[in-house]
């Protein structure tokens, strides 16, 4: 269940505690040096193949790791070409 209260749009609206509660358990955490993985509401989020209304879990081309090494290699580029 999305925490929060609906605003009139009826979206949610958190707290700044609970928005920021992801960001300071992991920061505190027990996963230092894991990176590439996406949070919300203080858990890992599922990959999910298509959007539904709940705007839950992280598309699965952000996670993956074959995308990461291309995009990082042509903006590499870029900015080599840049200089």
């Amino acid at each position: 269940m999305p925490s929060g209260s609906p605003d009139g749009s009826g979206h949610r609206i958190k707290t700044v505690e609970r928005g920021a509660a992801s960001s300071v358990l992991l920061a505190a955490s027990f996963l230092d040096g894991v990176g590439g993985r996406f949070f919300v509401d203080r858990n890992e989020s599922d990959v999910a193949d298509r959007r539904t209304g709940t705007l839950r879990g992280v598309a699965r081309y952000a996670v993956d790791p074959d995308g990461a090494g291309r995009l990082w290699d042509l903006s590499r580029q870029r900015l080599t070409q840049a200089r």
